[in-house]
């Protein structure tokens, strides 16, 4: 070496000390460095059976959960739907006989209505045809003829002649 530079820093005497700063972030031009190879230790591969694995059995259990959950709601959504069924075929049942029943009471009521019924059981009742002639009810007058008086046949005739031979009774 010359004795013109420093051994230690490689600098020549008398000159300005090299003083730089440091950046104080991170250096992205810096070169990397070179190191020696140096072998290194490393493990030999495991088995797949003695790896380290994350735990099945949460994961497991909770599916297992999630499926049993799932299909025992299922099993009573159905079990009330099936429930619901029953309640509305009996109501469907009980709604077709009351209206049978309605039927039958409205054809029992048209039957009682007609003339004959009627008149049978006017007779089962003691009820007998009135064969009378109708006697006008008021003193004899009516609205329709002025001046006019009732007959024994409880026919008004103009003039107030009544004729007693078709009844026999000269009651008003």
């Amino acid at each position: 070496m010359s004795p013109l530079k420093d051994p230690k820093t490689g600098a020549k005497p008398g000159a300005k000390p090299d003083v730089r700063r440091r950046p104080r972030g991170p250096v992205t031009h810096a070169r990397p460095v070179e190191r020696p190879e140096v072998p290194v230790a490393r493990r030999a591969p495991q088995p797949p059976s003695e790896r380290r694995r994350p735990p099945r059995a949460p994961f497991v259990m909770l599916v297992v959960g999630l499926l049993g959950g799932g299909l025992v709601s299922l099993l009573l959504l159905n079990t009330v739907l099936a429930q619901d069924s029953f309640k509305h075929n009996e109501l469907r049942r009980v709604n077709e006989q009351l209206r049978q029943q309605a039927d039958a009471e409205k054809g029992r009521i048209r039957d009682a209505r007609q003339p004959d019924a009627v008149a049978k059981g006017a007779v089962q009742h003691g009820v007998s045809p009135d064969e009378s002639a109708p006697k006008w009810v008021g003193g004899g007058h009516t609205p329709s003829a002025p001046g006019a008086e009732p007959t024994t046949s409880g026919r008004t005739e103009p003039g107030g002649a009544a004729e007693a031979s078709e009844t026999g009774s000269s009651e008003q």
